[in-house]
């Protein structure tokens, strides 16, 4: 006898196809933060000498007075106007090179200058009594080194990275991997990973706004991932000034949009003060 195949018919299969997808759209809306903002860092000492990478360890280079003035603007910029619409807590998520880090502390100052714990004379004590009312204002925070700079190789010979770069015009930006270091394709994938993390983040409620604070190509290659980008647009992406921040904004249906960039400027006053 013949035995009747039975077979989804197309139209059930397409109502199948948009209640899945109607289903991954609330959940998104559901644990989408209302803003993830990228800040990059701060002016540093590589940016104003790139010689000084030679001597000095790409992930111990400080920021310069300029790029401490920089992240205080950006922390002030932060507190009192893109995120004065609500009074949620904030989580920033830092990498873990100390240009960053101390970046992060000039932000944070905004909501509490350290300057009030200067009576602690114990470094350690006066640190940890001013993170703890960081706290108390609702502010939390980790390091992922994940979102830290390209990596070009240990220590950088100058004449060697110029040679790299014009190599790396001719060969293709993206996929040009530097000496003992990454390609831009090799920071993708880690940042990839990342975002894996951060959407799990999110689906905890760990915060109802996220602060990043890294380097120019981990902004570039969040919004290529996030965005899919092809290989061409993302090369067509300008790096983010120092302290230039990239934000983010939940349109209500589990998905992030781009509500522009902030760039700060410094008075002519301010920057003769640094």
């Amino acid at each position: 006898p013949l035995r009747h195949r039975s077979e989804s018919s197309p139209d059930i299969l397409s109502l199948e196809k948009v209640t899945k997808k109607n289903e991954i759209a609330q959940y998104n809306a559901r644990i989408m933060p209302h803003k993830v903002i990228m800040v990059r860092h701060g002016q540093s000492m590589g940016n104003v000498n790139e010689s000084l990478y030679a001597t000095t360890p790409d992930n111990a280079m400080r920021i310069t007075q300029l790029g401490w003035e920089q992240a205080r603007m950006a922390g002030k910029a932060l507190r009192e106007e893109i995120l004065s619409t609500n009074n949620e807590p904030v989580h920033f998520i830092v990498s873990p090179y100390v240009r960053t880090v101390e970046t992060f502390h000039g932000i944070v100052s905004a909501w509490c200058d350290p300057h009030e714990f200067d009576h602690i004379k114990d470094r350690s004590e006066r640190v940890k009594a001013w993170y703890g009312r960081l706290l108390e204002m609702g502010l939390t925070w980790h390091e992922d080194p994940r979102i830290r700079e390209q990596d070009f190789g240990n220590y950088q010979d100058p004449v060697t990275i110029k040679r790299c770069k014009k190599e790396r015009e001719k060969f293709g930006s993206f996929f040009y991997r530097f000496p003992h270091g990454e390609s831009a394709s090799d920071v993708f994938d880690r940042v990839s990973t990342f975002l894996d993390s951060l959407w799990r983040s999110f689906d905890s409620r760990k915060s109802r706004n996220y602060v990043l604070i890294t380097h120019g190509i981990s902004v570039r290659v969040f919004l290529a991932r996030y965005f899919r980008y092809t290989i061409e647009q993302f090369s067509m992406l300008s790096n983010p000034r120092n302290c230039e921040m990239v934000m983010l904004g939940h349109d209500g249906e589990g998905k992030l949009r781009l509500q522009g960039r902030c760039e700060i400027e410094l008075k002519e006053e301010e920057q003769d003060e640094t």
